[in-house]
């Protein structure tokens, strides 16, 4: 766990040395577990070293380690892992542009994880999915499965990963949704008392996407400039510090 927070800040702060110390811990524990022949160890190391090379811009390598999980897990015949890696090179796909094969890869992933019982990989393959869903204009295709995500989280009491899909589906298609949809994102079945700082986490992203400007803010959120003026200054009033200065019209003499 503990490698995992500083392998985590190192792509937060751009660390070169975590990066590298991550590097070397993971090439270390690939020679091992190749030496004890654990191959389902091994096969995770290699999704991992896939993973962060993702992180880090190296797109080439995360597909050739990935390709190596893959071939690991397929031959154990655990299609639940080869999902989780399927979703995975998704993410590298989407990094490099090429949307269609992100959304054929993630595709795969969700039925294979629906299969699997693992609810928490499968919303992850949902969250991506919708994300390539949206890139190639499949807004509607990509509500869905963002909403189905996000019940899903609710239903086996994962906030965070409700927030994830919630954040993911206002970033790709939050501008396509009508009032009703955002709503529901906002305020669906089993959000109970995490509704209010959801429903915070999106108004501060739409005011840091229109740069303060709160009238542009509520038309990405799909709501009226005076309802959100009404919700920043009663349940939300830390976030008033991100709206530009209110203009004062002169008075006509």
């Amino acid at each position: 766990m503990e490698f995992c927070k500083r392998l985590d800040l190192s792509v937060l702060k751009k660390r070169a040395d975590y990066v590298d110390r991550a590097l070397i811990e993971y090439a270390a524990a690939r020679y091992h577990f190749e030496q004890a022949e654990h191959q389902c160890y091994l096969a995770s190391v290699e999704n991992n070293l896939g993973m962060l090379y993702f992180r880090i811009n190296r797109c080439d390598e995360a597909h050739e380690h990935l390709d190596r999980a893959r071939r690991i897990f397929a031959s154990r015949k655990d299609t639940s892992l080869v999902a989780q890696v399927d979703e995975t090179r998704a993410r590298v796909f989407l990094k490099q542009g090429r949307i269609a094969e992100a959304e054929r890869v993630a595709r795969s992933a969700v039925l294979n994880q629906d299969k699997s019982g693992r609810h928490g990989l499968l919303v992850e393959a949902l969250i991506t999915h919708g994300r390539a869903l949206a890139r190639l204009e499949k807004h509607g295709a990509a509500l869905s499965a963002f909403r189905r995500a996000i019940e899903l989280s609710d239903h086996t009491g994962n906030a965070s990963q409700a927030a994830d899909a919630a954040l993911a589906a206002f970033r790709e298609i939050g501008e396509h949704l009508s009032v009703s949809e955002m709503g529901q994102l906002i305020s669906g079945r089993g959000w109970g008392e995490d509704k209010q700082s959801r429903e915070h986490m999106l108004i501060k992203l739409a005011l840091e996407q229109a740069k303060g400007k709160v009238t542009h803010a509520a038309r990405i959120l799909g709501m009226s400039y005076p309802a959100l003026t009404y919700m920043l200054r009663t349940r939300h009033k830390d976030l008033l510090q991100y709206r530009t200065p209110v203009r004062r019209r002169p008075r006509n003499r």
